[in-house]
């Protein structure tokens, strides 16, 4: 089948998550048969759910103000790398991101 873009171009089949899509070599196109969206989108709405709940339970939530403390000068550490984990400006350790919806486009039409 030739690209309806390129008119000269023969597409390429290639499977992604066991659906076949046809991709224009030169124009770098994306074309679907019917049915494949919605068999792609299927794993998207799998983890959406999840994905939301994460996004929004895990933002950090704001520092109340602290009034400074000179008197403990001695005892306070600069670097929070010692520690030997992945810290965040305050201390905490950092979340690890989970993908994102558009994540899974970029692992899907991606090279």
């Amino acid at each position: 089948m030739n690209c309806p873009v390129c008119t000269d171009s023969r597409m390429r089949e290639v499977e992604k998550d066991g659906v076949l899509i046809d991709i224009c070599p030169s124009c770098k196109g994306v074309w679907l048969d019917r049915g494949e969206l919605d068999k792609l989108m299927s794993e998207v709405r799998e983890v959406r759910e999840d994905y939301n709940q994460w996004y929004y339970d895990e933002k950090p939530k704001p520092y109340p103000p602290q009034s400074p403390s000179y008197d403990n000068r001695d005892r306070r550490y600069d670097s929070h790398n010692s520690h030997g984990g992945s810290y965040n400006n305050h201390g905490h350790h950092k979340h690890k991101k989970k993908k994102s919806v558009m994540d899974m486009f970029g692992d899907l039409f991606g090279d």
